[in-house]
């Protein structure tokens, strides 16, 4: 049974020091990459994760045909997220989802329908709040019994205009589904992503920003949640019980 339960570690705000939502976005976007840049650490990270789900059936390597069609219907399902919420299909999208699905997201989280809720708010106020997109590129299905995990490449595109230039943030991303079959059919329980690295590009090349490394320090972004995240996935293949969370920390003991 899936058990709501969240305790976010939200990006402090400082609203002196950027003063427009969109101003605030910007700096949060390069936030991950600055700070990494400034402390000295490894950019782009690529270790193997500590976990891995070894009862589960994966890609057509193994299992049976019945499970390969199963992994189908589940990937079918999961493109849903940017082929139905891109394009405002707000049927197609909450049928992708149990009624006690939960979301975490960098900027909303709680249940299913609070998140379409704040997605259909953000939509009405147009230019004000991000035109944003997703590319989906691939992905991978574990499923293990009744219990599924899905792991999609995603690049998250955002159109917004900051100090008179209109400007793309693109951020690559994962993707994590946590789903159960009920009754014979695959929904979604738990979403969430990683953030692996973004930049920002004009819409128009000949046009120039700045966004000040001080200004950007200011908003610490989320810490790289992977190794308690695959733990999770684990777990949530294996039937345990799972706290849909963000902690802020990748230690495993403490989530």
């Amino acid at each position: 049974m899936f058990r709501p339960a969240f305790n976010a570690v939200r990006p402090a705000v400082s609203r002196g020091v950027l003063r427009t939502p969109v101003r605030r976005e910007a700096a949060r976007a390069f936030s991950t990459s600055l700070r990494h840049q400034a402390g000295g650490g490894e950019l782009y990270p690529v270790t193997q994760p500590p976990h891995w789900p070894s009862e589960a059936s994966r890609n057509n390597a193994t299992g049976t045909d019945a499970e390969v069609l199963d992994r189908f219907k589940i990937r079918e399902i999961c493109e849903g997220w940017g082929c139905y919420r891109d394009a405002a299909e707000w049927e197609n999208y909450r049928s992708m989802f149990w009624d006690d699905a939960y979301i975490a997201t960098s900027w909303k989280q709680g249940s299913i329908d609070e998140f379409i809720k704040a997605s259909r708010d953000g939509f009405s106020r147009g230019k004000e709040f991000m035109y944003i997109m997703h590319r989906i590129i691939g992905q991978t299905v574990d499923v293990q019994g009744n219990r599924a995990v899905a792991k999609m490449k995603v690049t998250i595109t955002c159109r917004f205009t900051f100090n008179n230039i209109e400007v793309d943030n693109e951020a690559d991303c994962r993707f994590f589904f946590m789903l159960e079959k009920r009754e014979g059919r695959w929904g979604i329980c738990f979403y969430t992503l990683l953030f692996d690295k973004d930049k920002m590009i004009p819409v128009h090349p000949g046009r120039t920003f700045d966004i000040p490394e001080k200004e950007v320090m200011k908003y610490p972004s989320h810490g790289p949640e992977r190794d308690i995240l695959y733990k999770k996935c684990k777990d949530w293949l294996e039937g345990k019980v799972v706290k849909p969370n963000l902690t802020g920390t990748d230690v495993i003991d403490k989530w």
